[in-house]
């Protein structure tokens, strides 16, 4: 072997770009998979299709299950959705006042958003749910969909599927009543 061969100089940098190249590729899809960027660029959700199944186990105060919900369930009619997590600090704050606006006549879609499933049945029990729905969207599909870039996000769709509101952030009752209910009318 000469080192000054230029077909062994020109195969070997040959080799080692395509080593780079490969590996590269690899850290990319890796990065991209745990990032959830296919979820993003190639998102199976819009406003108009998606099908949101029930958390299981979860059931109103008379013992009946709460479904899920899909854009067929909410098609033409105006609806308010609340994208939450049981993890999530900010969900946390404004539960209360979620609670006390559905309790004022307020009806509510529940996203659970982000979640393992099981957590936020637990979190629904212990806390109260003021949902009259609550579909599953472990992989936050729809509420990328929608525009969201967090949660808690808030969507009124007047009528669906046309998104009349978007807001993010935990909001008291009085901000629910200031922002929310304007745009259910």
């Amino acid at each position: 072997m000469n080192a000054e061969d230029p077909f062994l100089t020109r195969r070997g940098a040959i080799l080692l770009g395509g080593a780079a190249v490969l590996g590269a590729g690899g850290a990319g899809l890796w990065l991209a998979r745990r990032r959830g960027l296919f979820g993003r660029l190639f998102n199976p959700f819009s406003a108009e299709n998606f099908d949101l199944p029930a958390v299981p186990g979860l059931t109103d105060a008379a013992g009946a299950p709460v479904p899920g919900f899909s854009a067929q369930d909410i098609a033409g009619k105006t609806v308010y959705l609340n994208a939450f997590a049981s993890w999530c600090p900010a969900c946390r704050e404004e539960h209360r006042a979620l609670l006390d606006f559905a309790r004022s006549g307020a009806t509510i879609y529940g996203v659970a958003t982000l979640d393992d499933p099981a957590k936020t049945l637990v979190y629904l029990r212990e806390h109260g749910n003021p949902f009259a729905k609550v579909g599953v969207d472990r992989k936050g599909y729809l509420f990328r969909a929608l525009g969201a870039r967090g949660i808690p996000a808030h969507f009124v769709f007047a009528p669906a599927p046309k998104l009349a509101l978007m807001a993010q952030g935990s909001m008291d009752l009085a901000e629910l009543r200031a922002k929310i209910l304007p745009a259910l009318a």
